[in-house]
């Protein structure tokens, strides 16, 4: 499997988890942030690890993170949300060529 694949494979499993504890938290009225500023500020770590860049940053993932959401609102397509996210984000190449190389 190319790195590239397993970039994109761990991109979408990171979205997976964070989209379903996001979705938790709403459930639970505990938080009142949008998804990319929840995400970055609980699963930084584990979206650098994902995009093969420690040093992406809050702001950097957030903004990646509300541009993917901001296409996927838009789409046509039925493609699962995560999986949407993933492509778009590894089509994309948002963290300056660190993600999918």
């Amino acid at each position: 499997m190319s790195s590239k694949l397993e970039s994109k494979e761990v991109i979408h499993q990171v979205l997976e988890e964070t989209s379903y504890a996001y979705r938790l938290s709403h459930t639970s009225g505990h938080h009142n942030a949008d998804y990319a500023e929840y995400a970055s500020s609980q699963s930084l770590a584990d979206f650098r690890r994902a995009f093969g860049n420690p040093e992406l940053t809050y702001e950097q993932l957030c903004r990646i993170l509300r541009s993917a959401s901001n296409k996927e609102r838009r789409r046509q397509c039925k493609t699962p949300w995560a999986m949407f996210m993933a492509n778009y984000i590894e089509r994309n190449d948002n963290t300056g060529g660190r993600a999918t190389h």
